[in-house]
């Protein structure tokens, strides 16, 4: 009996994907007037940056990392200092938040400790045990599934978390962010959520945006082709 094909490692890459309300490009510059009392939020796509490039690529990184950080700064002096640090797949805030990028996302941690020692506090974002949910699920269906049954009800499990995972992130940040304030978010560029409709997203995308990201889709893409082989 044939397996039912498991998901594929872009999937696994990102799996929460949603438009993004407003596109900035490399420039990071806003008119200030025209956000007057409103709520802001600067989004960085959370790129997944697996330890080969990191240990091959670090140049690219350090440049992208700094054109992140110069693209913030632009907006801030535009509409205000981040007030709140989001960061998805962390469930802890304050310092054991920040701790916590060094294993998850060491690449951004250094914008975010320079945000929360000005400006900012790091809040905690994601809930453990709906992440952990959505991981064991996600690994039950990358091995592939030899019952319809099965995979029907894992795949049903798997897309009704991610939804309450989503529902979750989204209360956090439309509680913490206030009228006029500035908030921060790293997730993926996949993600599904929904923003309120009062609070304008700014989409913080630099010029290497899309060097790493096809270096990081490439690595994927050999990586699983040699599994199949």
């Amino acid at each position: 009996m044939a397996r039912i094909p498991h998901h594929n490692l872009t999937s696994e890459i990102s799996q929460y994907i949603g438009d993004l309300m407003a596109t900035l490009g490399s420039t990071g510059k806003a008119e200030a007037q025209n956000f007057d009392n409103k709520r802001k939020l600067f989004l960085v796509p959370n790129l997944p940056i697996p330890p080969e490039i990191q240990e091959k690529h670090q140049p690219l990184l350090t440049k992208y990392r700094n054109q992140i950080q110069d693209n913030i700064d632009s907006l801030e002096k535009s509409l205000g200092p981040v007030r709140h640090v989001f960061h998805e797949l962390i469930h802890e805030s304050g310092e054991k938040g920040l701790d916590a990028l060094d294993a998850i996302s060491p690449l951004y941690k250094p914008i975010c400790e320079r945000i929360c020692k000005s400006s900012g506090t790091f809040v905690a974002t994601d809930n453990q045990q709906l992440l952990f949910q959505m991981m064991d699920l996600q690994r039950c269906l990358s091995v592939g599934l030899i019952s319809q049954e099965v995979y029907k009800i894992i795949s049903e499990a798997f897309e009704k978390t991610i939804s309450d995972r989503n529902e979750f992130i989204f209360k956090i940040i439309d509680e913490n962010i206030k009228e006029n304030e500035v908030g921060l978010l790293f997730i993926s560029e996949d993600h599904k959520i929904q923003f309120s409709p009062d609070i304008q997203v700014f989409y913080i995308s630099p010029p290497t945006h899309s060097e790493l990201k096809s270096l990081i889709t490439d690595f994927y893409a050999v990586k699983q082709g040699s599994q199949t082989e």
